[in-house]
Formats: structure tokens, sequence, C-alpha cells
């Protein structure tokens, strides 16, 4: 078989397959790029320390770089990946720099490049996709494969020849149906998009400042042409990615559109069968003024959810008007009744150390989650991390308080609530610093 001359390496940490396979996906039907060979090296998280953890990560990267005539190392990551990233991209580059490898381009993308592009490409990368890639990547790529300039073309962060941070401008926002939601040639999978961009802004999320605060639907016809190709080709389950799955098709994104809804997931269930389709579950979630009897229903008749993840984060008013939820501590309760008595398990999700919680509003959360446990609801928690490009960015990271580390800690070993709270607490912190020591 002829060697490709161009090649791209998706770096794979796992946390970001699905942004992986809908870049794939782009880029894999794209004729310019058909003379380019698409890679995709796994960064294993062992537990020995940089770089030699990395070592074998290194060694394929390398080795790509040598088999080819030009080499992309694509990097897509969140902020708690960055630190991760950093440490890949810096060892990759003394990799390289000992080989004497001079035919690579590190670009970056994703919510956390996105959000502080600058910082990204002082961290090591030479061009940040800044937004949604699925037009802005593929450009990239044919014009530094074919020795064309990208410096004019729009949605990149670029470092000038005197070291000054440049933004080429905003791209046109991406028609979600006319791109493939996964990769079907290289059998990237993901769940699919059905929806994207958020108009309620909540100040500690990326969504509505990375991807838009106006809601874009993929097309139905998108939906259903993906749907049977997978089944064609046996995955086994169906699952949705959204903002909000119960939002698919609103004109607002505030609002639910009942028979487009209902059209959605009548047509994907008898194409996949009913056991087969998740909406609102895992990876996605609903908004809790969505959830209705309509609603629910409608997950009943198409669906084969057992549960349903709801989005509260706070037991405060205050809180929750502070950080721009845009619904209120009753709807949250109302709509984990509803859930409950629909035959769903309700797993509600919590974010802990939130910015200006004070100690009645930590006591007004517990209350009511120990409140949604008692109605049979699972609890799932998260700590508050500052993510770039948001309103919270330059809060302190948050801290879980006794009691609520007490509670979560017995209704997890009860099996009434879960979450990688500790994690994210421990990672958030790590996060901060290393963001903050960059400023100085």
């Amino acid at each position: 078989m002829t060697q490709l001359p161009y090649a791209v390496a998706f770096l794979d940490c796992g946390y970001n397959r699905y942004s992986i396979a809908a870049l794939t996906g782009a880029v894999e039907v794209d004729e310019r790029l058909q003379d380019a060979a698409l890679y995709f090296p796994k960064i294993r998280h062992g537990k020995q320390a940089p770089p030699r953890k990395y070592r074998v990560l290194y060694e394929e990267v390398v080795a790509l770089a040598q088999q080819h005539e030009k080499l992309v190392v694509a990097c897509s990551f969140t902020t708690a990946n960055f630190v991760d990233m950093r440490r890949i991209v810096a060892g990759l580059r003394d990799v390289f720099g000992q080989a004497g490898i001079s035919n690579a381009l590190f670009v970056a993308g994703g919510p956390h490049a996105s959000g502080d592009p600058e910082g990204t490409l002082r961290a090591g990368f030479d061009a940040v996709v800044v937004g949604e890639g699925e037009i802005t990547f593929p450009d990239l790529l044919v014009r530094y494969f074919h020795g064309q300039s990208f410096a004019d073309m729009p949605g990149l962060g670029l470092i000038e020849s005197g070291g000054a941070y440049r933004f080429t401008g905003r791209p046109a926002l991406v028609d979600l149906g006319a791109f493939p939601p996964f990769a079907m040639r290289h059998r990237r999978f993901s769940p699919i998009e059905i929806s994207r961009g958020c108009p309620n802004g909540c100040r500690y999320c990326q969504t509505p400042f990375f991807m838009g605060g106006v809601m874009r639907h993929r097309s139905l016809d998108c939906i259903l042409d993906y749907t049977e190709r997978a089944k064609r080709i046996n995955l086994k389950v169906l699952r949705f990615i959204s903002p909000n799955s119960f939002a698919y098709g609103s004109a607002d994104g505030h609002s639910v559109n009942l028979l487009a809804l209902e059209t959605l997931l009548r047509s994907v269930s008898e194409i996949y069968g009913k056991p087969n389709v998740f909406v609102g579950s895992f990876p996605s979630e609903v908004r809790p003024e969505h959830v209705s009897p309509e609603t629910l229903g409608l997950i009943r008749r198409f669906c084969a959810n057992e549960n349903l993840v709801i989005g509260a984060q706070s037991g405060s008013e205050h809180v929750l008007e502070r950080i721009h939820r845009g619904h209120s501590v009753a709807e949250i309760i109302n709509a984990a009744e509803l859930t409950i008595a629909a035959g769903f398990v309700a797993h509600v999700d919590f974010m802990f150390g939130l910015p200006g919680e004070t100690e009645q509003d930590r006591k007004e959360t517990l209350n009511l989650m120990t409140r949604l446990v008692a109605m049979g609801a699972k609890i799932h928690g998260h700590a508050f991390m500052p993510l770039v490009g948001t309103p919270f960015a330059a809060e302190a990271p948050g801290e879980v308080d006794s009691e609520t580390r007490l509670f979560m800690d017995n209704m997890q070993g009860k099996h009434q609530a879960h979450g990688r709270w500790r994690q994210q607490e421990r990672l958030a912190k790590t996060t901060a610093e290393l963001l903050a020591s960059d400023s100085r």
C-alpha cells in the first residue's frame, strides 16, 4: 500500500473521544483531505510519573512524523485535562527536538483552548481552533499540508512572529446537519449530537460561551441517516448528546417543541427498536422546567431509559439566581416527583462549592438533597471548577464543606449518590494553581 504523504494524530485521552469522533467525521468526508492518514494514539493514564508514563505515546507519534511528509498533532481538551496535555506537548516537543523532527504542527481545540487560546498557545501549541472545529480544522489541514498560509483564515488563535497574540476572526456557525456526527470509515463513534449551543448562560458552564447562546439542531434527515448507518453496522445502542435533550427542535431553546421531539423519538425508535434507544440519560441531561408528563410520556413510549439526568446544581434560590440557572428549587422538586412517578430513577446533578455560597445556601442544598433521596432520587455530585472563558473563570475552585462530605459519603455507601466530586475538587485546585502561575 502506498504511504499517504500527510497525517493527523488525534491524541486520545478517553475524555475527548466524542470530539475526536466528530472531527474525524468531518475530515474523512472532506474530498480535499483524501491524501491524509488519520491516527489515534492513546494517552495511557498510568501511575508512573511523566515523562515515563507517556513513553509509548511519544514513540508512536515520533514514528508517524518520520513516516509522513507532514504531521498535525491534534489535541482537544477541557480545562480538567489541560495539565496533562501541557505536559504531553512539552514532552513531545523535547523528543522531536532530540530526533531532529521539524515537520509537525501542534493544533489545540476544545473548550479550554477556545476559552484561553493565548494561554494554550504559550503552553506549546502552534495554532488554536477557537470554537467549533468542523469547518476550521479541515481548512487548516488543507492549507498546512499544501504549503499555504493559514494566517488569514477565520477561527484561529495564533502567536505572530513578534510574540503578540492574534485572533483571526469568527468563522460561520456550523450547520450540524452538514457534517456527520461520528466517523464511519475510521469507526470512531459517539452519541449523536442533536443540538448545540445553549441560551441559558449558566455562569460556570463553557457551553454557551464555547458553542454559542443560540441553540441549533441537527436536521432530522441527518439524524435518521446516521441512525440507519449505525444500525447497519450493528452498533448496540443509540444515545444522544444535547445541553438539554427535551429542547430538540425548540426555536428558542427555552421552550419544548413536543411535535419535533416526538417525531425524532418515534423515528429513531422505528429504526433502532425501543430497547436500544436512550434519551436524557448519560451523557446528556434535561432541564427541570422541561420535565412534564408529556415529555416523560415520550421517553416511556419510545426509549429504553431506566433513569433521567436532571440538572439542578443547587438547592438555594439565591445560588440558582447568581449562577444564572433560570429555574427554581420548586421546579427541581417537581421534576424529580414527576420522573419518579413515571417509573424512572431521577439522577439529580448538584455542584458543590459554587462561588458566593453561604452556610445557609449549603444547608438549603443539603436539605433539598435529603428530600430528593427520601423521594427515591439519586444524587450526582460535582465540585465546582473555574473554567476559562466563563464568567466564573477567575473564581476560586470549589471546596466541599464537611457536612456535604459526610452526606455524600453516607449516601454513596447506600448507593443513593455517586460522582467524582473528590477527584474534581483536587483537580480544580491543581489546575487553578497552574493557570495562576502562568498569568504571573
